[in-house]
């Protein structure tokens, strides 16, 4: 690495930079092609529309990959960030979708004002980046790797809907994907290491096709050749209704995507500003706002990227940034896609168990930097947000009873640590943060008592 280049702005060589995006690519794919699925499931497109639908959100996920790690002017975070459609909008777009005299292309009107109106607040987001200290964003990072495993455990057992779930062929190939990712990070040289997920997958996939738990049917199905195009699904159209729906969750979103910016600049190790939390927001506003022009959906950062930034060790955003360009690709070339697709759901889930677990590990990392010595809140914060933000994970019904609007906030693990976190923090410590450095002196109990060293430290400290 040229000396003075933060890692995050390495422009690697050719051929480790490719080969690293599309280990990229490839986690990150079964994602992006699940909600188009199934909302087009839902709205009852035909297969050629759902093709369509499923290319235009490839199309714009490359975009807004572009957009965070690139960026121009005042957009993009410019971090190691592969963006996504997020699952939190399936149940609004559908509700929207199926609206009597709405359908697609009111989706389409609600996103686009949406993205919008976020460009817009970015602003107030930016502010808020005070209230992040170490002890939130430590409390959020784990709640992004304990939600991200069930989803792990999912495709481990076969994959959701599976009637034979759990089968033992399905749980041996996911063993032998980890066992892989584990032999390539104990033996291989520095490139090996960096592409571990990739090889695990290549090497599960491979066994699982050959055991015949492989289906390449949608490959052979799939078009050669396909262009997203925009307005495919009509004019869009605006209502209120429609609008305020989306809104609501992008406004979650919102509140999740600052978590996210702000913690995976601790995990790269890049401090991230209030202008730059800002900039994030308002590119994944301008990018819900394209998205709604081609038939996408709002975008956020895909959390399962994070913990292959953290398995690989390589934090450059030209890696994803690479990644997002060959997804604008991919969206031209359906067959290629499709044979993403076809990566076995137990080899998948051999990868996500190793990279989800190095998420939380690192979130755990980060709150043990935490400062409880001194600082008995700071104890009682982490306590509390894990234990409200793993509600959705480990009782998934307790809220169902709660009222609709609050649905898009607590079915989310991490949406919860975020709010819980926060508000903890600002209750308790106040606006100083967890005072973790020596910048911010740490509250005291009330009855606490100095000691010698601290007797000495005030002594020495110059009179106002």
């Amino acid at each position: 690495m040229t000396r003075g280049i933060h890692p995050v702005d390495e422009v690697l060589p050719a051929r480790p930079m490719l080969a690293l995006a599309l280990q990229h690519l490839a986690v990150s794919y079964v994602g992006s092609v699940a909600v188009p699925l199934i909302i087009a499931g839902a709205l009852g497109f035909s297969q050629h529309e759902t093709i369509l639908l499923i290319s235009a959100t490839f199309f714009c996920s490359g975009v807004a990959t572009l957009l965070q790690t690139i960026g121009f002017w005042r957009f993009g975070v410019r971090l190691p960030i592969m963006n996504g459609v997020a699952f939190s909008s399936v149940s609004a777009i559908i509700a929207i979708g199926t609206m009597p005299g709405v359908g697609i292309a009111g989706v389409c009107g609600a996103v686009m004002l949406g993205g919008v109106l976020i460009m817009l607040i970015a602003p107030i987001a930016g502010r808020l980046r005070r209230f992040f200290p170490p002890v939130v964003t430590g409390c959020i990072v784990t709640a992004i790797g304990v939600q991200l495993l069930p989803v792990a455990y999912q495709w481990a057992g076969g994959g959701h809907g599976n009637k034979n779930f759990g089968n033992p062929g399905y749980l041996a190939i996911a063993l032998l994907v980890l066992i892989t990712i584990l032999l390539f990070n104990r033996y291989g040289g520095p490139l090996v290491r960096n592409l571990a997920v990739l090889g695990g997958l290549a090497v599960g996939a491979l066994v699982a096709v050959l055991f015949g738990m492989g289906d390449l049917t949608p490959v052979r199905e799939a078009p050669w050749l396909i262009a997203p195009r925009p307005f495919e699904f009509g004019l869009p159209t605006f209502a209120f209704l429609p609008f305020a729906t989306i809104f609501i969750v992008m406004l979650v979103q919102t509140v999740e995507s600052m978590g996210l910016f702000i913690s995976i600049g601790d995990i790269v190790e890049r401090e991230v500003t209030p202008e730059q939390v800002a900039d994030g927001i308002r590119a994944n506003g301008l990018a819900s706002t394209v998205a709604g022009v081609f038939a996408g959906f709002p975008f956020i950062a895909h959390m399962e990227n994070v913990g292959l930034v953290i398995l690989s060790g390589v934090r450059s955003r030209w890696v994803v940034a690479l990644c997002g360009l060959i997804f604008c690709i991919v969206a031209f070339f359906p067959k290629f896609g499709a044979l993403l697709a076809a990566v076995p759901p137990p080899a998948l889930g051999g990868a996500g168990i190793a990279m989800f677990g190095i998420v939380a590990a690192a979130g755990i990392q980060s709150l043990a930097k935490v400062d409880y010595a001194n600082n008995r809140y700071n104890m009682l914060i982490v306590a509390l947000t894990l234990a409200m933000a793993f509600i959705p994970i480990l009782s998934p019904t307790l809220f169902e009873q709660l009222p609709t609007w609050t649905q898009s906030v607590l079915h989310s693990s991490v949406v919860v640590a975020c709010v819980v976190s926060v508000v903890l923090n600002l209750v308790l410590n106040g606006t100083g943060g967890d005072c973790d450095d020596a910048h911010h002196p740490t509250p005291r109990d009330p009855g606490h008592k100095p000691d010698q060293a601290e007797l000495g430290q005030l002594k020495m400290r110059p009179s106002v």
